[in-house]
């Protein structure tokens, strides 16, 4: 499809949306694999800040803080090019293409569908498409929030499994269905563009498990070459992608390849959050090896460890499903970031880099 400005209407209302697909990702989200239960229409404070119902005992939960309000009409943007629909149905006709970063003026919301004029019409987008332009995190009020940590013994040894590039379904999954089987809690960097249809319910296991999520940018968006002024908005997108999807934001950030810089430190720590990084690193996205990725994290493995791997790879499964049972048979509690941080007293000193919590 031609686009035309920052949006642009289609003369018949109805007509077909050119999608471009680039490594199985369309470039315009069908709306239709968007909508989930979260999505309901202006829902009072008790329900903005009622969280997610846990069922495990091992959870924990931050404490209810109440989600930013905007009064109408307030300023957004679009995430990524986004389709504009006639109505707030997911099955209603496509009247054109929002184009990534153009602004709209929200009027209302409806059922989850943010109201909004173009060109004279009204049109209608998923509201986790259209991050305001007023959007602060939640991440920066839970930041070093006190965590429950009844489940772990400080006293011994502990290490955090991260998982990076995710979510995606056909793998998450398996892992998660690890840590349920044998009580473990992992970290899950997530890239806030793969948050969308199956991978939805991903991320609310991850939170019903007792997981962390973690911030690793839209599009998994090497720093280095993003401009410092733009670091702010690839975070905060991931951020907005997630907290719309579960009402839980990140609290924990990790750049893409590791890339940071004292410019990169300043602008993430303007953001109230740490740098995690790692002190083992098995290369599961090179060797794409099970055998190699077990055999590497269990020879290396020592208490306050963070380990890097994958949650793209099927094989990160099959070595994540060994691993977990693996390392809690030879004594080490799995934890998440935070839960390690606090457990072993470590500062997570927004825009400080972390590799390990081991005693200096």
């Amino acid at each position: 499809m031609k686009r035309v400005s920052k949006f642009f209407l289609l003369p018949v209302v109805g007509a077909a949306v050119l999608a471009v697909s680039a490594c199985g990702v369309r470039a315009v989200p069908e709306a239709k694999d968007e909508t989930t239960s979260i999505e309901a229409d202006e829902t009072s404070a008790a329900e903005e800040t009622s969280g997610i119902s846990i069922e495990s005992n091992n959870v924990s939960v931050p404490a209810k803080i109440e989600r930013a309000k905007f009064p109408y009409p307030y300023t957004a943007r679009a995430l990524t090019a986004v389709n504009m629909h006639v109505d707030s149905e997911s099955d209603s006709a496509v009247v054109g293409v929002l184009e990534e970063n153009a602004p709209v003026s929200v009027e209302r919301n409806i059922e989850g569908w943010d109201q909004f004029s173009a060109n004279g019409q009204t049109c209608y987008v998923l509201k986790k498409y259209l991050i305001p332009d007023d959007y602060i995190a939640m991440n920066n009020q839970f930041l070093g929030a006190t965590l429950d940590l009844s489940h772990i013994d400080p006293d011994k040894p502990m290490i955090a499994l991260t998982f990076d590039d995710g979510p995606k379904a056909e793998v998450t999954n398996r892992i998660l269905d690890s840590l349920q089987q044998y009580g473990g809690h992992a970290t899950f960097f997530m890239q806030g563009s793969r948050v969308v249809g199956e991978n939805n319910d991903c991320v609310k296991r991850m939170v019903e498990l007792g997981c962390e999520l973690g911030n690793h940018t839209y599009t998994h968006d090497y720093l280095d070459s993003v401009p410092v002024e733009g670091i702010r908005s690839v975070i905060r997108k991931c951020d907005y992608m997630v907290e719309e999807t579960v009402k839980v934001a990140p609290t924990v950030f990790r750049p893409p390849g590791g890339n940071r810089s004292g410019e990169i430190a300043s602008a993430v720590g303007n953001l109230g959050l740490p740098m995690i990084i790692w002190s083992i690193d098995p290369l599961d996205y090179s060797t794409k090896d099970a055998d190699n990725t077990f055999n590497v994290v269990m020879e290396k493995a020592q208490d306050g460890d963070i380990v890097l791997m994958h949650d793209t790879y099927s094989e990160t499964a099959d070595a994540a499903e060994r691993l977990i049972p693996a390392l809690i048979e030879k004594g080490f509690q799995l934890v998440t970031v935070s839960e390690m941080a606090q457990a072993k007293k470590y500062p997570m000193i927004p825009g400080n880099e972390v590799y390990n919590m081991r005693e200096k």
